[in-house]
């Protein structure tokens, strides 16, 4: 039997298409990860990298697969939690942020308005007698 060229019933796309599918999304999500940080970004990046093994000879029984998707649902669920903690942590981190800023206005203000009272009262006293 002549098997070359029949298609991987685990994946819709050819090999090259799957090659070029995960080194774009490697370089997407690398650059996500240096932007912003996160290691959820490496997690997915893994994730998607991981399901090329279904166009190799490393994956050819079907406890292969049965392994690969354990491994595919343990870096997507530990991904999702570490992308909730990281954007708690951005969350809180803007807050404090946004917190400083609302404390620096707040003395600028406090301080213009001592300024003027200041100049006021320095006004008042020089038309008194």
């Amino acid at each position: 039997a002549d098997v070359v060229g029949l298609q991987n019933v685990h994946t819709p796309l050819s090999s090259s298409q799957h090659l070029g599918f995960c080194i774009i999304a490697t370089v997407i999500y690398l650059i996500q990860f240096y932007r912003h940080g996160g290691w959820h970004n490496l997690l997915l990046l893994f994730a998607i990298d991981l399901t090329y093994i279904t166009q190799t000879s490393l994956c050819s029984e079907e406890s292969d697969y049965l392994l690969l998707g354990i491994a595919e649902v343990v870096l997507l669920a530990a991904s999702f939690t570490m992308q909730i903690l990281f954007n708690k942590k951005q969350k809180s981190v803007k807050l404090a942020a946004e917190a400083a800023v609302d404390e620096q206005n707040e003395r600028r203000t406090a301080a213009e308005n001592e300024q003027k009272a200041q100049d006021e009262k320095f006004v008042d006293n020089a038309f008194e007698e």
